[in-house]
């Protein structure tokens, strides 16, 4: 009889377990959750050219670095956006802007009238003067180059190649076959040393860099006073407002002396 009382007694105990009647105290419910939405930090992709030490280049390993590029990433962790940099051809640059491939243009790009149609312009943060390079030994003067007696290169889209057009080829002084226009720097420096150009003309810093442990001789400067700035579409007004504060952060931090020194450029903001 005990046995049949216990069995009888389990029994009951499942079913009222089952039929929910035996249960253990319900806790508090858990509090509703209500998710906080993230803003994304905005994405700029920022074109540069890759060949143009010590502003924008690729550094052993590939990777873009330079004098503009870490100043583009200081801007960028200091006024809360993601940066990405693209190498886009110089000569197709500002279309790439305007064509929305990229939202800016950050790499040693001069101020002029024709681009400023095109394109809004930053506060200029450096001043260069373009430079003449020929081969050493090759007596050139700047007398030569001048004159238009000398076949020059140039880098295609570049202020020297304006300044060749403008000074020599339409004055008269030199016809327009002696002027032979590249790609990229590397290719104007190759072309010089290979004997298929007498003179190369271009912004002094990258072409000190581009010469340098060559057997060229940068024989002078043409005192164009260029500024750089950084550019953006017309139709973005905020962009360029938060990279002219961005600039003027940088200009006033003592960063921007590190990078100066960093890569031998004139130890103070906006000199040549």
């Amino acid at each position: 009889m005990k046995e049949t009382a216990v069995v009888f007694i389990t029994i009951m105990v499942i079913f009222l377990a089952n039929s929910g009647c035996v249960s253990a105290p319900a806790g508090p419910a858990p509090a509703a959750i209500t998710p906080v939405p993230q803003e994304g930090k905005p994405h700029y992709l920022i074109g540069v050219d890759s060949d143009y030490p010590p502003f924008t280049y690729r550094d052993n390993a590939g990777n873009l670095t330079g004098f503009d590029i870490e100043g583009a990433r200081w801007i960028a962790e200091r006024q809360g956006f993601d940066a990405e940099f693209v190498a886009v051809p110089w000569n197709r640059i500002i279309p790439a802007l305007n064509a929305r491939s990229i939202d800016m243009i950050y790499s040693g790009m001069t101020i002029t009238p024709e681009r400023d149609r095109d394109v809004n312009f930053t506060t200029p943060y450096y001043t260069v003067n373009l430079s003449v390079a020929i081969r050493t030994g090759s007596g050139i003067t700047m007398e030569d180059l001048y004159a238009g007696r000398l076949r020059i290169g140039t880098q295609e889209g570049a202020t020297g190649a304006a300044w060749v057009e403008e000074n020599l080829v339409q004055s008269g002084k030199m016809p327009v076959v002696n002027h032979i226009r590249y790609p990229d720097l590397s290719t104007l420096t190759e072309s010089l040393a290979n004997k298929t150009i007498d003179a190369s003309v271009c912004d002094a810093p990258p072409q000190e860099r581009a010469t340098a442990g060559k057997s060229l001789t940068i024989i002078g400067e043409i005192p164009t006073n260029e500024q750089y700035a950084v550019a953006v579409r017309k139709t973005d007004p905020q962009l360029l407002a938060l990279m002219n504060d961005g600039l003027r952060q940088l200009m006033e931090d003592p960063y921007w002396q590190q990078l100066v020194l960093k890569y031998g450029l004139a130890s103070e903001p906006g000199s040549p």
